[in-house]
């Protein structure tokens, strides 16, 4: 199956997570497969992030001067709680940001401080009569440490966040619950999301400097799967808690997205993803609905609060009747600072080689780049139409569903250096010396939910040489811009289109040395030239159409002005109809 590679945002983490000096360190998620039920006994290394080093996040024993911070935690019933509904505190110290963590047995647990101020908090499970489970985050929002401290953490004292719009029948679908610290050391935060039944409840404060709550919504038709909409709603509350944190959105308020949805074939299954970037929010922001796969209008499919400092990235996922996997399109470095509506495209062919999606998260890499003696490749294969779009890729568990590929690099001479039998996707040692290489990727597939696309191959060649940190490698690839309908075919005649290179590693158009544009009309087995005139940093391409209906195949080759090089054909680029 096709990995869901967002490479410039991060989906929300499931769960609970807890960071310190910027690195999420764990979810108290922890093995439950189910969440909302329990709470792991400790930090989760599964949720290290970019290979830092995560901070040492267990309970400590320090020397002769330390102190023993005692805490104390009860329930929303006042119940002392096992340790499967609360299995740790956080102490985050104020001066430095440094976290340690408590470990709780039947709501107890001691640990060994240096002195000083913390921030002292806890997840805390309770079970109602009725088997509803809620989720309390009890904290103390400054603990003066100077010898031994006993803290009670009491989620009684807690209140329900709540989340609306003034929408009939909106309800929440799921969303995230973030505290911030503001401390010399950086920020110091905590999070958890709404997959609670009973649900999630925070400790309101006084007047916090530094303290600020972050909440995000993401609210559906009667908070289904299946829905016509999806709202993301964000709030902020800075310098404290609020005793009531119930928080409602107008729709008018918000900023409206119609999405148009192109295919072709028999799709049974199509989602529509968000995923939301903010760089003072750790967490991630996003989720996804399902919508009727019918090529066409989505008008108000999602809506999102205006924020100028959050980038989003809008996505389909188009595939078969059980949702088991299909095409995955994606666009990103979606901004909104005001309530204006947009219309996304999404789906759109010809569907090929992408390889300058945005890359606004730190840390995120390119498509395909060089560590050292090591290239590594996976590029998506199946991106639609559109300048810098991504998509899902090939990776380690399987190859795009319903496809069969290889990828092969060489040297220029044809001395073959490594072999992958996946679409787009390799790791390859190599030499450090500068050397020029050609790497070639070829696909086909049998897909129900389309019929487009159906063989792919794109070689590249390049050159490439040891250097200090990571370099992306210097890969093109040909877009094409067709006036499509919604099914992805063009009508018969004389039709014109554009057509440009994007480079691996940068965003926007790249300027080419030279453009040729082949294509066919009877799945490659001929081929005729694509009249081209160039137009700047793009090419006008005339091409007249058979009468009838059928499928038109491209094929192209590129060179830049640094003498990298591209080819690539696509059987079934788009199709044609009467």
């Amino acid at each position: 199956m096709a990995i869901r590679r967002i490479r410039a945002i991060c989906a929300a983490t499931a769960g609970i997570a807890l960071v310190t000096g910027g690195v999420l360190v764990a979810t108290t998620a922890g093995a439950q497969t189910t969440p909302g039920t329990s709470v792991a006994a400790g930090p989760d290394p599964r949720h290290f992030r970019l290979g830092q080093a995560a901070p040492k996040a267990t309970a400590r024993k320090l020397a002769a001067g330390s102190a023993t911070l005692a805490v104390s935690v009860r329930d929303r019933a006042g119940a002392a709680p096992d340790s499967d509904h609360a299995g740790y505190a956080l102490a985050f110290d104020l001066a430095t940001g440094e976290l340690t963590v408590v470990p709780l047995t039947d709501g107890a647990g001691t640990a060994e401080v240096t002195a000083s101020a913390y921030l002292v908090q806890a997840f805390v499970v309770t079970t109602g009569a009725d088997g509803i489970s809620s989720l309390s985050m009890p904290m103390r929002a400054r603990v003066d440490v100077a010898g031994d401290t006993d803290v009670a953490l009491d989620a009684r004292g807690t209140a329900r966040v709540d989340v609306s719009v003034d929408r009939t029948g909106a309800a929440l679908r799921g969303g995230t619950v973030q505290v911030t610290q503001a401390s010399p050391g950086g920020p110091i935060w905590y999070a958890a999301d709404f997959d609670y039944p009973g649900g999630l409840f925070v400790q309101p404060t006084a007047n916090a400097a530094g303290l600020a709550l972050d909440v995000y919504g993401a609210l559906t038709d009667r908070g289904a799967e299946q829905s016509p909409y999806l709202y993301n709603v964000m709030f902020h509350e800075s310098g404290g808690i609020p005793a009531h944190p119930r928080y409602a959105a107008r729709t008018a308020d918000l900023a409206p997205v119609d999405v148009r949805l192109a295919g072709s074939g028999d799709a049974g299954c199509a989602r529509l993803v968000t995923n939301g970037y903010d760089p003072d929010l750790p967490i991630g922001l996003g989720r996804s609905i399902r919508v009727d796969a019918t090529p066409g209008d989505h008008p108000n499919a999602v809506y999102v609060t205006p924020a100028a400092d959050v980038v989003w990235q809008l996505s389909a996922d188009v595939g078969p009747a059980d949702c088991s996997g299909g095409d995955y399109f994606t666009v990103g470095g979606q901004r909104f600072s005001t309530a204006v509506r947009r219309t996304v495209a999404l789906g759109r062919a010809p569907l090929g080689p992408g390889v300058a999606a945005p890359r606004e998260v730190p840390g995120a890499s390119s498509a395909a780049f060089r560590q050292g003696d090591t290239l590594y490749v996976q590029v998506p294969m199946y991106t639609d139409a559109g300048l810098g779009r991504d998509g899902g890729t090939a990776g380690p568990a399987g190859d795009y569903p319903a496809t069969t590929g290889e990828t092969v690099l060489s040297t220029v001479a044809g001395k073959p250096l490594g072999t992958s039998d996946r679409t787009g996707f390799g790791q390859f040692t190599v030499s450090p010396e500068s050397t020029r290489y050609v790497l070639t990727t070829s696909s086909t597939r049998n897909a129900s939910w389309t019929n487009l696309s159906t063989s792919q191959r794109t070689s590249w060649s390049f050159t490439s040489r040891a250097a200090g940190g990571v370099t992306d490698l210097p890969l093109l690839a040909v877009r094409y811009d067709i006036e499509l309908d919604d099914l992805n075919r063009a009508p018969a005649g004389l039709t014109g289109f554009t057509v440009y290179a994007e480079r691996n590693g940068t965003t926007g158009r790249v300027r080419l040395a030279s453009l040729t544009v082949d294509a066919s009309f009877d799945d490659g087995a001929t081929w005729r030239p694509v009249r081209l005139v160039r137009l700047g940093d793009r090419w006008v391409a005339t091409l007249r159409h058979p009468p009838g209906p059928g499928y038109v195949s491209l094929r192209a080759s590129a060179t830049d002005g640094a003498g990298d090089t591209v080819e690539q054909s696509t059987i079934r680029a788009y199709a044609r109809r009467r």
